[in-house]
């Protein structure tokens, strides 16, 4: 610590010490008037000492300036009166210049109470025999107290600014936290809350059998996975002493081929009739962003459910370039269907937006004539993109 730059650096006193030294010096300065009322005369050694004990209580807010002040008082009182008083102050003065000036204000100092010293010393009898000892000890004294309380005023500002990081690293992990609940209530439990609710209410009006138990199928499907999230979420928040792991797992596995195909069924399941149309060979981008695609299409199938229900007709496509991968869901909506029911900035696209981002991939996502449309682009992994750059997607039988 003594060796850093921010250690030695001015400081302010402690507002504690800046009281006490105010008091003290107002004690010195009511003696001083003392004497002078008692010996009725106004001395210019009186003079010099209440100009002293001024610029001692400038330390409390200009220690630079406090310092040059003192030296100039002390020194024209040792040089033109003699007075082994002024010499003494100027040593005990010492531990406020180290506790507070820069290096060069307390080398300054200390030169100037060393040549006075050897002045006094050399000029007359004022100090008694050993004097420049005592005056040397006082000094030495004074800068260690000076250090001391550099020391403890530099390893409070530590504290503070540790505890100042703390604090903003515990506020990054409880955003954090509150992120990770809110995308497992949006992503996981809204996904499937938003297909039981479809199924539910077109149950009783499903022509046949087949189509009655696609419905009750999803919904028994859908509610187990929102339970399972649901105790996912409660564990989390109970257990605070553990990191767990993700808050449910990874839909489809992490593969955007297996998503885009399960969720163009579970749209052609909702009575939209959906095309699909995936690469036949694996995408060739990292995993990360693989899975940012995989629930991106979540998102995008969700949305379609719950606010275009209606759709008549809705297409999934996975497209691959030499440089990037693409993700395209469109659907075609009913021409009744209003602006205020397309989705397009809410939460759940803000994320995935976000998301993407991060993988430095981009989402595109309007209104059209025909509906709504997304499109979702993620990079492609340099080590594997020259393998299947070009493979062009096709849509199934």
């Amino acid at each position: 610590m003594l060796r850093s730059r921010a250690f030695w650096e001015q400081r302010s006193l402690h507002p504690v010490a800046r009281l006490l030294l105010v008091l003290a010096v107002g004690v010195l300065l009511c003696i001083a008037i003392a004497f002078i009322l008692a010996s009725g005369t106004f001395t210019r050694y009186d003079l010099l000492a209440v100009a002293l004990y001024l610029s001692l209580a400038a330390f409390a807010w200009h220690p630079t300036i406090a310092a040059v002040v003192v030296m100039v008082i002390s020194g024209v009182g040792v040089v033109f009166t003699g007075s082994g008083g002024d010499l003494l102050e100027l040593a005990i003065a010492l531990s406020l210049v180290a506790a507070t000036c820069v290096p060069w204000v307390i080398v300054a100092h200390v030169a100037l109470l060393g040549a006075l010293t050897t002045y006094i010393a050399l000029s007359g009898p004022t100090l008694a025999e050993g004097g420049v000892y005592g005056i040397a000890g006082i000094a030495l004294i004074a800068f260690l107290a000076g250090i001391a309380f550099r020391l403890v005023a530099a390893r409070e500002t530590v504290l503070v600014a540790e505890r100042a990081r703390i604090a903003k690293d515990l506020e990054a992990i409880a955003r954090h936290d509150q992120e990770r609940i809110a995308d497992e209530l949006h992503d996981g439990i809204a996904h499937d809350l938003t297909l039981i609710l479809f199924h539910a209410r077109a149950l009783p009006r499903q022509p046949d059998r087949a189509g009655r138990q696609v419905s009750l199928t999803t919904i028994e499907e859908s509610a187990e996975q929102a339970l399972q999230s649901i105790q996912s979420l409660l564990s989390l928040i109970r257990d605070t002493k553990t990191e767990g792991p993700r808050l449910r797992s990874t839909r489809y596995e992490g593969s955007v081929t297996e998503a885009v195909t399960s969720l163009g069924a579970l749209l052609h399941d909702a009575g939209i009739p959906t095309s699909v149309a995936t690469p036949s060979v694996p995408l060739g981008v990292a995993t990360t962003a693989e899975r940012v695609l995989t629930e991106t299409a979540v998102e995008a199938v969700t949305n379609i459910i719950k606010h275009a229900p209606k759709s008549k007709s809705a297409s999934i496509g996975i497209h691959v370039r030499p440089d990037a991968v693409e993700l395209v869901v469109k659907n075609v909506a009913p021409t009744s269907l209003t602006a205020e029911d397309h989705t397009t900035g809410g939460r759940g696209l803000r994320r995935a937006r976000q998301r993407l981002a991060s993988s430095e991939g981009r989402l595109e996502s309007e209104r059209t004539p025909e509906g709504w449309s997304l499109r979702a682009v993620v990079p492609a992994d340099p080590d594997s993109a020259s393998e299947h750059g070009g493979v062009s997607a096709f849509p199934p039988p």
